[in-house]
């Protein structure tokens, strides 16, 4: 098995409580590989818990704002439209 693989499966049950908390509260398009990628990219880019406890309770101290801030953050760095592919008419209201 994949090193990656058996380790998003050390933290999928920590995951999946977390997204389905976002989904009682009306979220249910965040998944939980998308919560996995968030914790990966930014929460513990520049310092990932040593212990297993500690980046447990750094996944259930996800809040929505700060998983949307970065979502959106993605989507305006990641999911740029090439100036070919926009329509300019909207944007000036011709």
């Amino acid at each position: 098995m994949e090193a990656q693989t058996q380790t998003f499966m050390n933290y999928e049950v920590w995951l999946k409580m977390k997204q389905e908390q976002f989904s009682k509260n009306g979220y249910d398009q965040v998944t939980i590989e998308d919560l996995w990628k968030y914790c990966l990219t930014f929460l513990w880019k520049n310092f990932r818990p040593e212990r297993y406890h500690e980046e447990v309770k750094a996944i259930m101290d996800i809040e929505l704002n700060d998983y949307f801030n970065y979502a959106s953050l993605e989507a305006q760095v990641y999911n740029v439209t090439s100036l070919e592919d926009m329509d300019f008419n909207d944007i000036l209201g011709s």
